[in-house]
């Protein structure tokens, strides 16, 4: 009996460790959620800040605080019909990949940032779909 509560205690405080979060001293890594919100494991990335044209959103990520993740979501994108202020919002499938983890500067605090994202469309592809394989990550805030 005292074998199986030893074994139990350990179990559980090994589930603790794996549940809490990063190991002790590694930083954890964000993203910029809407260009000024970081957020660890965002459900939404918008990728073009000065007008929202191509969002990432409906995003679920297989692993997260490492030098590269991978995802996968929807990627919202402007059409632009019959201009950009009145045309609707065309939707695609995506994978994700976020990557080169570094120290930037968001909403005054500094904090470890992915600072790319890669995109791979794996059915229907978007118009220009090889100018949208890759973005630079901002926070503005």
């Amino acid at each position: 009996m005292k074998r199986l509560l030893i074994a139990m205690g350990a179990t559980g405080a090994l589930c603790a460790g794996l549940i809490a979060g990063p190991a002790a001293g590694q930083e954890t890594i964000y993203a910029p959620k809407d260009c000024t919100k970081p957020k660890v494991e965002p459900n939404r990335i918008t990728l073009t800040c000065a007008d929202a044209g191509a969002q990432l959103t409906n995003l679920g990520w297989n692993t997260w605080n490492t030098e590269k993740v991978k995802g996968r979501g929807r990627l919202l994108l402007k059409n632009c019909d019959p201009n950009c202020a009145e045309g609707g919002v065309n939707r695609y499938k995506v994978k994700v990949k976020l990557l080169t983890p570094k120290v930037s500067t968001c909403r005054g605090r500094s904090l470890m940032m992915y600072q790319r994202a890669h995109l791979r469309f794996p059915d229907e592809k978007p118009p220009n779909a090889k100018r949208l394989r890759s973005f630079r990550l901002f926070c503005n805030g």
